[in-house]
């Protein structure tokens, strides 16, 4: 072979090697170019996962905007708001030199910096989600799903977080109220109140507490056909009622009386037909309307009333003829009013913590401004 050949062959041979080489470089450099688009998602990703860091610890944006979605509902009930339009308004107008949602993503976040300090307080005493509790987490969800008939897609379409992070959220809440006892065990003193500061607690909220025992005759201002009766009809009826009353105020028996008027019976009673038609033990709430299928004016009458009056009380649906029987005092429920006074004074206690926690700069909120930003009414 002549020396030209040899060369042309240890050149060819060289460039053989350097392309093989090349090859291994451009893989590996194709590779770290794959790992660094990869990284580069993950973090877009991750980042916009959340919407705050307290003491580095996140605050999920499922769990911002499951919180923001409350807060706006429970506005637009204090606001009266019912109809798409009206919300629409409301939320799209400025008031006071205030933008309404924002004003709404502001409170949802002091409150989820108030609830992170207690999960981050509970985390550091030794406090963890259990097997007991995501198991009740989990029933949770799915007793919610089953009964709204909600999918899990229907799920975080209307409460704005998926069945996953609602589980979650559930668990911490489970944590939270764990470590909230606690505290209050341990660091809560009990005050001791006076009979006086009892009693005035009770005069202001006589309703909270008292039960009153009264007898009751029922009229209908519908027909079976639960049409409306005509205003002579309803008429007669209130005739028929104030003979009821008179004979009850002149100290006939209202048993008797309910038995000889009453066009209640045990079929429309409800779900409890053993019970007597026409008596009741009430409390000041809608349990008691719901009970004993009793309209709410009835029970506003009761509890503004003493024992012994009897009176005539009408709705729209219905005519009463009714009495007090009894009712109890102070000295019936004064341990209630104790009890109440004492939850009061600890709630107070454990709010004041909370507020005394969240000055520690440690738990000062850093927001992920691109994703606060970016959430909007429309």
């Amino acid at each position: 072979m002549s020396k030209d050949a040899k060369k042309k062959n240890s050149s060819s041979k060289k460039n053989l090697i350097r392309t093989d080489a090349e090859k291994n470089r451009n893989k590996i450099i194709a590779l770290i170019v794959v790992l660094l688009i990869a990284a580069l998602v993950y973090f877009l990703i991750d980042s916009g996962s959340y919407i705050a860091t307290i003491d580095g610890y996140r605050i999920p944006k499922s769990e911002f905007m499951f919180f923001l979605d409350q807060q706006m509902v429970a506005t637009e009930n204090e606001e009266g708001l019912s109809t798409k339009d009206e919300k629409e308004a409301f939320w799209t107008t400025p008031a006071d030199g205030q933008d309404p949602y924002e004003t709404a993503k502001r409170e949802t976040l002091n409150y989820l910096k108030e609830f992170m300090i207690q999960y981050i307080k509970a985390q550091e005493s030794g406090l963890k989600v259990t097997a007991e509790s995501k198991e009740q987490s989990k029933a949770r969800v799915e007793s919610i799903k089953m009964s709204l008939g909600l999918t899990d897609k229907q799920l975080e379409q209307q409460y704005k977080i998926n069945s996953r992070d609602l589980q979650a959220l559930y668990e911490k809440i489970a944590v939270i109220d764990e470590y909230k006892k606690q505290y209050i065990d341990n660091e809560f003193t009990a005050p001791e109140f006076t009979d006086q500061e009892l009693k005035d607690h009770y005069e202001e909220s006589k309703r909270d507490y008292d039960k009153v025992d009264i007898s009751y005759i029922t009229f209908y201002k519908f027909n079976d056909e639960s049409q409306m009766l005509s205003e002579e009809e309803v008429a007669e009826k209130m005739k028929t009622a104030e003979e009821a009353l008179k004979k009850a105020q002149e100290g006939e028996n209202m048993d008797t009386l309910v038995t000889q008027y009453t066009e209640e019976d045990a079929e429309s009673a409800g779900a409890d037909p053993s019970r007597q038609i026409g008596k009741a033990t009430i409390s000041y709430s809608q349990d008691s309307s719901y009970e004993y299928f009793m309209d709410w004016s009835l029970i506003e009458w009761a509890f503004d009333n003493k024992i012994g009056d009897a009176g005539i009380v009408e709705s729209t649906y219905f005519i009463y003829v009714a009495k007090i029987e009894g009712r109890t005092d102070f000295d019936d429920v004064k341990t209630d009013v104790n009890d109440t006074m004492t939850s009061n004074a600890s709630e107070e206690f454990y709010d004041d913590a909370i507020e005394s926690w969240g000055l520690e700069s440690r738990y000062n909120i850093i927001k992920n401004d691109r994703v606060y930003e970016s959430i909007s009414y429309k």
